[in-house]
């Protein structure tokens, strides 16, 4: 789904294709001119092809606009990609494919009356978002060094792991060394993620152990954090997908975490 924040559908591809740009900027910043079109017959387009390599997902993205009313005939392309190569989203980073044949996208509006794209259906696609543990790792570390630091205690080694539970499942332990004066312990966050069919995941079971008093002082101040997560959904896409539904959703652990999705007829 994009968002073309105008009351009036373009009428042209090089219209089309400065609209496209300004919504995904409201979303992704470090992104200059992502989109670009390849026009066939307009509304019949070659291709649309959106790359974000190295953008950043802003902290404060609109939030996606509900269409209201009856889609119409929109657009309709050979050939979608959108592909992300090191996204970074908040403190992590991660990898995005989305590619999609023969793509009909209707056109609807929202509250406002303004204009927005909604991916209707393609013949076949797929989805995928990969993070690379030592890349999850990191972002971990940087948020536990930053609240650990409020409160003196240093941490010096973080190591995660993931395990598969089922297709659309994982377990995840986090094991950080914590360090005050000239003591140190460890301590250990163990947590579920689920995902369900539009790649909304779940955090649940979140669970901190730390030996010691400073293990102790570390869930202290680690627990309030976990709790505002315990039982929270978020959107694995930035860009969400429209009326397509997915299927075989599946979650993969090995050294990188990847999770996959096709749609289509």
């Amino acid at each position: 789904m994009f968002p073309l924040y105008t009351k009036k559908f373009p009428d042209n591809a090089v219209d089309l294709a400065v609209l496209l740009n300004d919504s995904v900027k409201r979303v992704f910043s470090n992104a200059a001119n992502p989109v670009v079109i390849r026009d066939k017959a307009y509304p019949d387009l070659s291709e649309i092809r959106i790359t974000l390599d190295d953008a950043e997902l802003r902290s404060d993205p609109p939030r996606p606009p509900m269409a209201k009313g009856k889609t119409s005939a929109g657009l309709r392309v050979d050939d979608l990609h959108i592909n992300a190569a090191r996204l970074m989203l908040g403190p992590a980073t991660a990898d995005l494919r989305l590619g999609a044949r023969d793509v009909c996208l209707g056109q609807a509006k929202d509250s406002n009356g303004e204009a927005m794209l909604m991916l209707q259906s393609a013949a076949d696609g797929v989805v995928e978002i990969t993070a690379a543990t030592k890349d999850i790792e990191a972002a971990i570390a940087a948020v536990a060094k930053s609240e650990a630091g409020k409160h003196g205690v240093t941490i010096d080694q973080v190591r995660l792991t993931v395990k598969p539970r089922g297709a659309r499942s994982v377990d995840g332990e986090v094991q950080l060394r914590a360090k005050k004066l000239f003591f140190s312990t460890v301590i250990t966050i163990s947590a579920k993620l689920d995902l369900d069919e539009q790649l909304n995941a779940t955090v649940s079971g979140l669970k901190c152990h730390g030996e010691g008093a400073i293990g102790a002082m570390g869930c202290g101040f680690l627990e309030p954090h976990l709790n505002a997560l315990n039982g929270r959904s978020f959107p694995l896409m930035a860009l969400p997908l429209g009326e397509v539904r997915l299927r075989d959703v599946r979650i993969a652990a090995t050294d990188k975490v990847t999770v996959s999705a096709e749609f289509g007829a």
